[in-house]
């Protein structure tokens, strides 16, 4: 091989980012070391794959349809994820058509760049933006309501210098300063978790439990799971459920924690929740009851979402109200059941 030659190979091998080029037969002809790499394949084995062979089944129609593209428009960008040593990976695949002098097809080339962690970042951002956008809409509308007690109670003690009045209105403001606050929880909480360890699923929650008043009701922990987790943010997402399960289900309520197969759940042994209210559960502002602010469980799928967790609400076996929690193969946290 000579000088040129090695120091091109030696080139490719050094990207971080998969190399390939195909012949005009759609034919795998030459890569870089990555490809190998990551897919755990010999050259031979390599050697003649077509573009969708790599990629998961329901990508590879969009790789099928860039290849064409390729040929029609001499250029293309598509994304696709494949199963690889590394995990599943979404990949930004590039291609450009290659043309001898005389225009003859001599194949195409292309980048494969792993764009797993920027996707993420985009779905987190997205989500962020989107509870910047109910804040907003609940600043105007929901806050609207108590300024406006506050005000009037304000204008009758000018009036009256009723003393009861002021109780009124410090009653309003108190109700600001708590949604206000539980606002600034949801975004705080909804940022991407990074102080993230094992810790204990059963102390979690048992310190959270005792941080809730729950004068009647009962805690049955069945797990002794641990799961990567920020330690404060998982403890504020119980005492939420807790006290709505306090809220929701009466004083006397039996509350379960529970490892499952993809995560935990929290049930509660209450009426449960209508099966037509369950998809807005978790919006903010949201509250079923006369006091509440409505951003409990809106901070409940803050903090999921911010491990990568997500949430869902379904019916217990005794048709209480069953939160359950699946971790996601690519985000923070992974649960490890105990003996």
């Amino acid at each position: 091989m000579s000088t040129e030659r090695q120091l091109l190979r030696r080139s490719l091998d050094a990207l971080e980012d998969v190399f390939y080029v195909y012949d005009e037969r759609g034919k795998l002809v030459v890569w870089n070391s990555r490809l190998g790499d990551l897919f755990d394949l010999t050259d031979e084995e390599l050697a003649g794959m077509t573009p969708p062979a790599f990629f998961v089944e329901t990508d590879r129609p969009a790789v099928e349809r860039a290849v064409r593209e390729i040929l029609a428009e001499g250029e293309t960008v598509v994304e696709a994820r494949a199963n690889t040593s590394e995990g599943t990976i979404r990949f930004e695949l590039t291609g450009r058509k290659l043309a001898g002098d005389d225009g003859e097809l001599l194949g195409f080339c292309g980048v494969g760049r792993d764009v797993t962690d920027r996707r993420d970042q985009e779905r987190r951002l997205a989500a962020q933006n989107h509870r910047l956008g109910e804040f907003a809409t609940l600043l105007a509308h929901d806050l609207r309501n108590p300024l406006s007690v506050a005000t009037g109670f304000v204008d009758l003690y000018r009036e009256t210098g009723d003393g009861t009045a002021l109780d009124r209105v410090s009653d309003a403001l108190a109700r600001i300063d708590a949604m206000v606050e539980e606002m600034l929880l949801v975004a705080t909480h909804g940022r991407a978790a990074t102080d993230v360890r094992p810790v204990d699923l059963d102390v979690v929650a048992r310190d959270a439990w005792a941080m809730v008043d729950t004068p009647g009701a009962t805690l049955d922990v069945r797990t002794d799971a641990t799961v990567d987790a920020d330690e404060p943010r998982l403890g504020r997402l119980f005492e939420n459920l807790f006290r709505n399960a306090v809220q929701h289900a009466g004083p006397d309520v039996t509350v379960t924690v529970a490892a499952t197969d993809g995560g935990f759940a929290v049930t509660d042994d209450g009426p449960g929740v209508d099966p037509a209210d369950r998809g807005r559960v978790f919006d903010s502002g949201v509250s079923g009851v006369a006091d509440g602010t409505g951003f409990g469980l809106a901070i409940v799928r803050a903090v999921a979402e911010s491990h990568g967790w997500t949430v869902s609400l379904t019916e217990g076996s005794e048709g209480g109200a069953r939160f359950e929690f699946v971790v996601s193969p690519c985000g923070a946290g992974d649960v490890e059941l105990g003996m």
